[in-house]
């Protein structure tokens, strides 16, 4: 398992407060790509509503298009979120690792200034239940 390791080096920053985008380091993850806020603001219409598909203890999920047209479920963590960012990087390097036809497929985050956001492979309403059933609607969610 590699190891993460935060920047450190701020005079007078506590050990308490949440790092920004600028203190991870995602040097090693070799899978993923890093997106801009500003591309996953374009690719969800600026987070717009109507494209949020759910939402859950650790933030909101939003349908978006990105840049080379891949469509992707955009998953950006709440500031109040409970998960921090050694939870953050053991997500990324846990789901960029490992590829099985019943996983999505991580796609690539965003750490830009206080902004974490994790950027996956977007399946239709019902698709894993789908595939998992067998082809007909499933009970599954």
């Amino acid at each position: 398992m590699s190891c993460f390791s935060l920047l450190c080096g701020r005079k007078g920053s506590s050990s308490a407060a949440q790092p920004t985008g600028a203190d991870i380091d995602l040097s090693s993850f070799k899978n993923i790509n890093l997106y801009t806020y500003k591309e996953l603001q374009i690719a969800t219409e600026n987070f717009s509503p109507a494209n949020k598909i759910g939402e859950g203890g650790f933030g909101s999920v939003y349908k978006g298009k990105l840049g080379d047209g891949t469509l992707a479920a955009i998953k950006v963590l709440s500031a109040e979120s409970k998960q921090g960012v050694k939870e953050f990087l053991t997500e990324i390097e846990v789901i960029s690792t490992i590829e099985h036809e019943n996983l999505v497929k991580l796609y690539g985050c965003c750490v830009e200034r206080n902004q974490r956001i994790l950027v996956y492979g977007y399946l239709e309403n019902n698709s894993l239940a789908q595939t998992l059933g067998g082809g007909g609607h499933s009970s599954l969610y």
